[in-house]
């Protein structure tokens, strides 16, 4: 059984934290390895995340906004992640040969490592895909020269914390572990992970990685709340949500065009869904939605993405002969941005699984930046957001039925509709920012330095 070791700052809650909870592009240029004196007033932090630009998706982006969050403050950042390999598996040609490849990107000195990255997504492939960053981040950030203050690990995978805390028990540095998603709750929820063992040892790998950390960020109150639930009240925990970058998403020149060159008359109401086409996001549903619609000629829903159940979805709307469904392929992020422009309403669904009401997902941020009603079938934080921010109506999960009848409210209401996305559009602005976020988690991380 793994077991905590006391080290200095456990137990110690920052003061003046607000809602702390006790409960208790790519530049090609080689670099010199990072190490600059810095006054004492500046941190020297080490960012572990396995996924990070020029890799595309959520978790690369955001962890972007974290490392420039932390220059804008005024410190030093150094990242370590994986050579580029997503979506294909395969690392990119540029970055191949030898263990590790020292660029900037942005500004931002990155150590990229080896992984071993396969095509095939097999449970045996992604384990040791995992594993493989676990051991390499940690020799990376020994790479990196000089000391540090604090070394953040960001997760999914959860290997990560265990590289994030050998990485500070080496340099001498505190240790912030930052939670994006419950693993292994969240595997065992969806059927990914079922070997009693494998669970077991998943467990006390994650009350271990919680126990070893000085401060905990997580992208809710209902992480929080588990991990409290596992390490007990002597760490400090900090809710760092996901947010958006509201200008990416905020696109209305964008509309006219797109909905020209789509062939959307004016009068068609667009409701639209970009992003992953996944399992968890219970997808069949908005086809049966549309067959509840088949009398409105005056709406019609796009899905612009790719992912397994795309097919899947295809073959179904042919099967319901259903004319008013319409599928793009997965596009740049700018030219996603301009088909939620020319959508009318966005969706936001998850499938009707207990463990997803406590997300928040990133897609919803994004939907309100863009100014349209959300159309949520996520139940718990997500639903409580969205009704604070009055950005849309939400409808229980895969119900195509109550899908059906949401999409005809605010159809037959479009002054309602309107008037729902430009409140999204300020809340997201107002509360939501990716920079906002970022420079909460910066400011929670210089708290428990001064501890």
């Amino acid at each position: 059984m793994l077991r905590p070791h006391a080290h200095c700052g456990r137990g110690w809650l920052p003061h003046g934290l607000g809602a702390v909870n006790a409960v208790n592009h790519d530049s090609a240029s080689r670099l010199n390895l990072f190490w600059n004196p810095v006054s004492d007033s500046t941190m020297r932090v080490l960012l572990l995340s396995q996924y990070f630009p020029p890799e595309t998706g959520g978790t690369s982006n955001r962890m972007l906004s974290v490392a420039q969050g932390f220059q804008r403050n005024g410190h030093e950042v150094v990242v370590v992640a994986e050579k580029p390999n997503h979506p294909e598996g395969i690392i990119r040609p540029e970055y191949r040969g030898g263990l590790f490849e020292e660029r900037e990107y942005e500004g931002i000195p990155v150590i990229y490592t080896w992984v071993r990255a396969r095509p095939e997504k097999t449970f045996i492939s992604r384990i040791l895909f995992y594993v493989s960053f676990m051991i390499t981040s940690v020799l990376g950030a020994l790479k990196a020269r000089g000391s540090f203050d604090v070394v953040i690990a960001s997760s999914p995978p959860l290997f990560v914390g265990l590289s994030g805390w050998a990485a500070a028990r080496l340099k001498g540095a505190r240790f912030v572990f930052d939670v994006r998603d419950i693993w292994p709750e969240v595997a065992v929820a969806m059927g990914e992970l079922t070997n009693p063992v494998m669970i077991r040892v998943a467990e006390e790998i994650e009350a271990f990685i919680y126990s070893q950390a000085d401060g905990i960020t997580a992208v809710t109150d209902s992480f929080c709340e588990h991990i409290s639930r596992v390490v007990g009240s002597g760490t400090p925990t900090q809710r760092v949500m996901n947010g958006t970058v509201p200008d990416v998403f905020d696109r209305p020149e964008a509309r006219k065009p797109m909905r020209e060159a789509l062939g959307v008359e004016d009068d068609t109401f667009v409701v639209a869904y970009a992003g992953n086409v996944g399992l968890a996001q219970g997808l069949p549903h908005i086809i049966n939605a549309a067959d509840h619609l088949a009398d409105r000629d005056d709406i019609e829903i796009h899905i612009v993405g790719s992912g397994p159940v795309k097919e899947e979805l295809v073959t179904l709307a042919r099967e319901k002969e259903r004319g008013n469904v319409r599928f793009f392929d997965r596009v740049p992020l700018e030219e996603a941005a301009a088909h939620m422009a020319a959508s009318d309403a966005l969706l936001v669904p998850l499938g009707d699984n207990p463990i997803y009401r406590q997300f928040i997902p990133s897609k919803l941020f994004d939907s309100m930046a863009a100014g349209r009603p959300v159309l949520l079938s996520v139940d718990g934080e997500a639903r409580d957001l969205l009704d604070e921010a009055n950005a849309g109506l939400s409808y229980p999960a895969e119900n195509a039925h109550a899908l059906a009848d949401a999409i005809c409210e605010l159809a037959d209401d479009r002054e309602r509709a309107k008037d729902m996305g430009q409140a999204g559009r300020q809340f997201s602005r107002s509360e939501c920012t990716r920079r906002e976020q970022a420079d909460r988690l910066v400011n929670f991380v210089e708290q428990i330095v001064a501890g």
